[in-house]
């Protein structure tokens, strides 16, 4: 069944073209499958599972530099060198120029422990023109990641721009604490995907985006982030989707839309959002289909009943009411229909209209 799975996911994406697995001596501790899917087309997929520390991964490093990987994963590692504290740190890392050496298109660690600086031992100049995905779950404790690394005589340069065609960067369930320019110092001309979800972000620096011009996917959902708007302020962006619900925003702000031209789905659901400002709405780009304001407090009163003459029916918003109690629960496009009728002209609301069935409920003996 593994072996389907496997199979299936990798119909769906391009194919790097591996080589055959070496002897299972040769790559001890860690293992390796081949999937062929046609004559002369393999898939090669490298585990690496509950390795000590950086050592177990060197002794590999000759196998793997012969080969083309499709899909390198490195599970539950590191912990050996994480018990030994600051004297581990440097146990806690990928190889002497792993990223520059090795042909892996995509690259995921998980559950492991790696130290803050984990991409930067560098003895040559880092380059990189075969890895499209590289993700870290749940494998650093860290709130600041080494963005640049030592590059020798003095310099610095950031380990992601090696990667001159990185298309997605993932880093989920760490502790970032900050989310600024720095994080992506160098252009990074290819990189679509972007999900920096379940970390500790509280403070996201403008203009951080400046250096992924053709990002369309942004996911900052289950962090601490407060205010967002002024991330798109100084130019338009390419972004399709963004996600920053489970965060604890209390307004949209008036700059938000006006640099998503093209943005289609928004989902800032389980946040704090009380107030729908008409100001702050009247700028949505045309693409936009998909809204989620589920979970957040909103007040329905006379002030949204601009929602259903804005977005027209094939637009999914989602979201009901807080308060008052009348409109408790109601979905929010339901009360604004209602509180056209309600509202009188300078804005007040008028006494609930009384429905059919409680009309007939009063005329009960």
């Amino acid at each position: 069944m593994f072996r389907l799975i496997l199979l299936a996911t990798f119909f769906a994406t391009s194919v790097l073209g591996g080589t055959i697995c070496p002897s299972r001596k040769e790559i001890y501790p860690c293992s390796c499958t081949n999937i062929h899917i046609h004559r002369r087309n393999i898939i090669t997929i490298v585990n690496c599972y509950r390795l000590d520390d950086t050592k177990a991964l060197n002794s590999i490093f000759p196998a793997l530099r012969s080969m083309e990987i499709d899909r390198f994963y490195l599970y539950d590692s590191f912990w050996k060198a994480h018990l030994l504290g600051s004297a581990g740190e440097s146990q806690k890392v990928l190889p002497a120029d792993w990223i520059t050496l090795l042909k892996i298109k995509e690259i995921e660690i998980i559950d492991s422990t790696l130290s803050s600086c984990f991409a930067c031992d560098w003895k040559i100049n880092c380059k990189n023109s075969v890895t499209v995905s590289f993700k870290v779950t749940n494998s650093s404790s860290s709130e600041r990641i080494c963005s640049l690394c030592d590059a020798g005589r003095g310099n610095k340069s950031p380990w992601t721009g090696c990667m001159s065609y990185l298309k997605e960067f993932h880093f989920n369930y760490g502790k970032l604490s900050t989310f600024g320019i720095d994080f992506f110092p160098m252009a990074m001309r290819e990189l679509i995907t972007l999900n920096l979800s379940y970390n500790q972000i509280v403070k996201v620096d403008s203009n951080v985006l400046k250096n992924l011009p053709k990002l369309k996917n942004l996911d900052l959902s289950h962090n601490a982030i407060e205010f967002f708007d002024h991330i798109f302020t100084s130019q338009e962006t390419l972004l399709e989707y963004l996600d920053v619900s489970w965060n604890f925003i209390k307004t949209i702000g008036p700059d938000l839309f006006s640099s998503l031209p093209r943005l289609k789905t928004f989902k800032a659901d389980n946040n704090g959002i009380a107030e729908l400002k008409r100001s702050e709405w009247e700028k949505v780009p045309d693409s936009l289909k998909n809204i989620d304001l589920s979970e957040n407090p909103i007040h329905c009163d006379c002030n949204i009943r601009w929602i259903n003459s804005t977005f027209n029916i094939n637009v999914v918003f989602q979201g009901t009411c807080s308060t008052p109690s009348d409109y408790e629960g109601s979905p929010i496009r339901r009360a604004s229909r209602f509180l056209l009728e309600r509202c009188d002209s300078l804005g007040r609301m008028g006494t609930r209209k009384p429905t059919q069935k409680s009309r007939h409920a009063r005329r009960r003996p």
